[in-house]
């Protein structure tokens, strides 16, 4: 079995949910409405903020990408132009299906392939360091079954070719782990 390499903080790459995206959104648009943001807005921004200031391989899947640009320019671009949206690799639908039969929501499922096979546009890195989420039971599901997510993770690309058989699982971190970790 081949060794997982373990979470560097801070991460070199950063995936981040739309939980997060959406509370950054919502509260911009609150302060520019002269309304005071929520605590979940003021954490994900924080988050969203020293994640920021440490890296610049941040990114989103194209999901989310779709739904700011669908939202008020003043208050979006600046995250669009932060954020570089991944696409989906090479077996990710693959893996997806894989964490939806261990038990995880296709919705979380995804956002956690999205952390191993999602591809720069480029193509020039697949995959992500850290995930963060705004969602608690997602990280501790992931938490918990990590061992068995793990080498079933091993199992896959162990399989695969080239670049798939180096990759790695991604820690999954939530907002307040991240501002813990500062």
């Amino acid at each position: 079995m081949r060794k997982v390499t373990s979470l560097s903080f801070p991460p070199s790459s950063v995936l981040f949910d739309k939980g997060i995206i959406r509370r950054v959104y919502e509260r911009r648009v609150r302060l520019a409405a002269g309304g005071a943001p929520t605590l979940l807005q003021v954490e994900a921004a924080n988050a969203y903020a020293r994640i920021t200031s440490v890296t610049d391989r941040l990114h989103i899947t194209k999901q989310t990408a779709n739904i700011l640009q669908r939202r008020t320019p003043i208050f979006a671009a600046p995250l669009l132009a932060d954020l570089q949206p991944l696409k989906k690799g090479r077996y990710l639908r693959r893996w997806a299906r894989r964490l939806r039969d261990s038990g995880f929501s296709p919705e979380d499922a995804i956002i956690l392939a999205y952390g191993s096979f999602g591809v720069i546009a480029d193509l020039s890195s697949i995959g992500v360091e850290a995930i963060i989420t705004t969602d608690l039971k997602l990280a501790a599901k992931y938490q918990d079954n990590y061992m068995e997510i793990e080498r079933r993770f091993e199992e896959m690309v162990n399989a695969l070719a080239g670049t798939y058989a180096t990759l790695s699982l991604p820690q999954v971190l939530t907002t307040t782990e991240v501002l813990a970790k500062f």
